[in-house]
């Protein structure tokens, strides 16, 4: 091919020396392709597409690091959850302070849902969002009671036994009330509706506090052995001063157990002192299954259930009035000197989504209760925290259900009032210092470049002339401000005769770049001057670019570009220059981009509009848009494919021979094949 192309090149130049200069007119104005005719070229041949996002975690005061990803990134592993090995993340960036996020986010156009994954605490792991004409619209809160309040799932559940402790209640766990058979108390704060045994509760949701569960989040760090905040049961339980209304509020679940969480009490000054008198308190049943609206471990591609049919009962903010029994009543005062502990019934609630019925084992058939009362479990364990937050004045209680010791399986806080009745010096404290929001660097986003170097003629068009891959990592600040990127690219082909140099235009003024650095480059251009958008060079010459093998690039920003209103997509302008003599720093040269980018500031006009091109010209020849690069047979010069496994055609073999449905990919305008790429004749 590379032989017949300097064959035409020299045609003609020979034809072009023996034309008079001027002879070849343009009209007045080239309007671009014929919209009737055609359909219009505004279709720019884009493999992905940017996708309005908007997602609301409905956590009031509280900030969170998400990603957004196109498969399923979780799997369930000992009774947590982890993400797969090798699944990469669209998007990565970091809500406001109230738990929302509005921007972009860049998907190949074959993706149909996506997947929105946080590892914070007391955000859902996982749900899935479809992906509709609109955007991605998620409100958390809006999913999950529309799931919740399925009335098949409120049939209320079977009570556990209410008598004292026996070998049927080893544990002498008492209920307060009933709950839905898949585990929500129908005693929280909240309104109950519905006619028995079809039962079901409109939570009143408690305010976290600002800020409280990334302090959290900072002190009982995951994966990290925290067991050096697994205090003596003296500092792990509330001892109450003062009489108080106690106020137990869901914070976060991060376990794929289905745990109960329960109380008991005793006077401060005559606490149980051996098994017998331990075992003999009345152990009341908090929430009986704290799962919460998250992955569904027992089936990782049905999200946001907690299991098949059945909805995840617990939602952040839920809260219980804990209840005190004095000489047979039921109060909500409990009296000063008074001591209140802890257990959990770890992965006791039992499930059958087939008849819709919820079973508490209060047998221990699984694994043994568990206390804050650490002299009673076995060996002494400690399987509880409780830490005070200096910021809110909360109690917050961390339970442990397995052994990596993280004590994050289940989160809740507690609300006194007065606020001081339970205050214990001797607490482990969160401090306003551990609410950190570091920068954070994105997985890279990948992709391969492949251009037709004879624009603006078509050529022999097997898009093999140019073709580079590429890898972007953006790192943004905690308001998701760019502060940096990294762009990896590795020259993978030549084979085109003209010689092609490789650059990039990014939507943003020069003067928001502080610095940029090449290493590998063999470009002297490097960031281009007298010019009004920052235009980096990487090499002049693909073929030898090809020996030298990847150039990295860092680019330091201003902060003055949002990850939330910009993609790879549409900050990137991909181009090369092609010139039989070599590239030329800051001369104006044959500049060819993706379809409908615009050519940069030293781009020379005179092929617009010519042979094959069909961009938009002004009555004096320059480009206009908004057609760039376009052709009225609709194919592109230049394409971007959201993979790094592009096969790369045979010389002289064109694109919709060697991808048999590209063409019909073509002609559909991006509505059939959308993944044309990845079937090629061989």
């Amino acid at each position: 091919m590379k032989n017949l192309r300097y064959l035409c090149l020299l045609c003609a130049l020979a034809v072009c020396t023996m034309l008079p200069t001027g002879c070849i007119e343009r009209p007045d104005e080239v309007p671009g392709p014929d919209d009737t005719a055609q359909g219009g070229n505004k279709y720019d041949y884009a493999t992905t597409r940017d996708i309005p996002l908007n997602l609301d975690y409905a956590r009031r005061g509280s900030k969170a690091l998400f990603e957004i990803y196109a498969q399923n990134p979780v799997n369930a592993v000992d009774g947590a959850f982890t993400l797969k090995p090798g699944v990469k993340a669209l998007l990565r960036a970091y809500t406001d302070n109230d738990g929302k996020y509005s921007g972009v986010v860049n998907l190949p156009t074959a993706v149909g849902k996506v997947y929105v994954y946080s590892e914070s605490y007391g955000f859902p792991a996982c749900i899935e969002a479809d992906v509709t004409a609109g955007g991605i619209s998620c409100n958390v809160r809006q999913f999950y009671e529309k799931a919740a309040g399925k009335v098949s799932g409120a049939a209320v559940a079977d009570r556990v036994a209410a008598t004292r402790a026996d070998a049927a209640n080893p544990y002498n766990v008492q209920q307060l009330g009933d709950w839905t058979w898949e585990g929500k108390p129908l005693y929280i704060l909240g309104t109950v509706y519905g006619q028995k045994p079809y039962l079901n509760i409109a939570p009143d949701y408690a305010q976290t506090p600002a800020g409280m569960m990334n302090r959290i989040q900072n002190v009982l760090m995951p994966g990290v052995d925290n067991s050096k905040y697994a205090m003596p049961t003296g500092v792990v339980n509330l001892n109450v001063t003062k009489d108080a209304h106690l106020t137990l509020v869901f914070a976060a679940e991060l376990a794929a157990w289905r745990n109960a969480i329960g109380y008991y009490y005793y006077d401060t000054q005559n606490p149980p002192r051996t098994q017998a008198e331990f075992d003999a308190l009345p152990k009341y049943v908090a929430f009986p299954n704290c799962s919460s609206f998250t992955t569904n471990f027992d089936d990782p591609d049905d999200l946001g259930s907690g299991g098949g049919d059945w909805t995840a009962p617990l939602f952040f903010g839920e809260q219980l009035r804990l209840t005190c029994f004095r000489g047979g009543k039921a109060t909500d005062i409990f009296p000063a000197g008074t001591t209140v502990g802890w257990f959990m019934l770890p992965d006791a609630y039992e499930i059958s989504a087939y008849d819709y019925t919820g079973k508490l084992d209060i047998t221990g058939s699984k694994h043994p209760a568990r206390y804050s009362n650490n002299e009673f479990n076995a060996e002494n364990g400690r399987y509880m925290v409780s830490l005070y937050d200096k910021v809110s004045g909360k109690t917050v209680l961390g339970f442990e259900d397995g052994g990596d010791n993280d004590y994050k399986d289940v989160l809740f806080y507690v609300d006194s009032d007065p606020a001081d009745a339970i205050y214990d010096p001797d607490r482990p404290t969160t401090d306003p210092g551990d609410e950190k929001y570091p920068d954070v660097a994105g997985d890279p986003v990948v992709g391969t470049l492949a251009f037709e170097d004879l624009w603006p003629s078509q050529g022999d068009y097997d898009m093999n002339d140019v073709v580079v891959g590429y890898s972007t990592t953006f790192t943004v600040d905690k308001d998701n401000r760019i502060v940096a990127i990294r762009d990896v690219v590795t020259p993978l082909h030549s084979g085109g005769k003209l010689r092609s140099a490789f650059g990039y235009q990014l939507d943003i003024p020069v003067t928001a770049v502080k610095g940029v650095k090449i290493e590998n480059g063999s470009s002297t251009a490097g960031l281009e001057k007298n010019q009004d958008k920052a235009v980096v060079i990487l090499f002049d010459d693909i073929e030898q670019a090809v020996a030298r093998g990847p150039v990295s690039v860092e680019i330091k920003l201003d902060g003055s570009l949002s990850m939330d209103k910009v993609t790879r997509k549409s900050l990137y302008n991909p181009f090369i220059c092609v010139s039989d003599k070599g590239f030329v720093p800051g001369a104006v040269r044959k500049e060819i981009h993706l379809t409908n980018y615009p050519p940069t500031s030293l781009a020379d006009p005179y092929p617009f509009g010519r042979n094959d091109d069909k961009s938009s010209l002004d009555k004096a020849g320059n480009p206009i848009g908004p057609y760039y690069y376009a052709t009225s047979e609709l194919y592109p010069f230049a394409i971007d494919l959201p993979v790094t496994d592009y096969r790369i055609p045979d010389e002289m073999v064109k694109i919709d021979v060697f991808y048999p449905y590209f063409a019909d990919w073509v002609k559909s305008r991006g509505e059939k094949h959308k993944e044309w790429y990845k079937n090629s004749v061989k």
